[in-house]
């Protein structure tokens, strides 16, 4: 498990990140990597996840945990109960021909 926190806010590409937010996809953000080492995004992990909590609490307010603790869904049948077969279909996929492709034809004028 490793996400990202920001510590200090900051905007990119248009969004403003908060004190608190967590990134989940990374790549969304300009120059991710500088973020991260100027000291503007923390790495949590499992080991320092009650650290960094704690130290976001203490400085903005902002309670973490929440977001990192959600569970994923789970079913509500039981372990052993069998899963439900999909039904199979006999019926051939339809072939899509490709279609050719028309080339440009350059024309210069004089």
């Amino acid at each position: 498990m490793k996400r990202f926190v920001v510590k200090k806010p900051f905007k990119s590409m248009g969004k403003f990140y908060g004190v608190g937010s967590i990134i989940e996809d990374p790549t969304a953000i300009k120059r991710f990597k500088s973020k991260v080492n100027e000291g503007k995004i923390i790495v949590v992990t499992k080991d320092n996840l009650q650290s960094v909590a704690a130290y976001i609490k203490a400085r903005s307010g902002v309670d973490i945990l929440p977001g990192f603790t959600k569970t994923e869904p789970t079913d509500n049948r039981l372990p052993n109960e069998p899963k439900p077969e999909e039904p199979k279909l006999d019926e051939p996929k339809p072939v899509v021909k490709a279609k050719a492709k028309a080339k440009a034809k350059v024309v210069i004028k004089k």
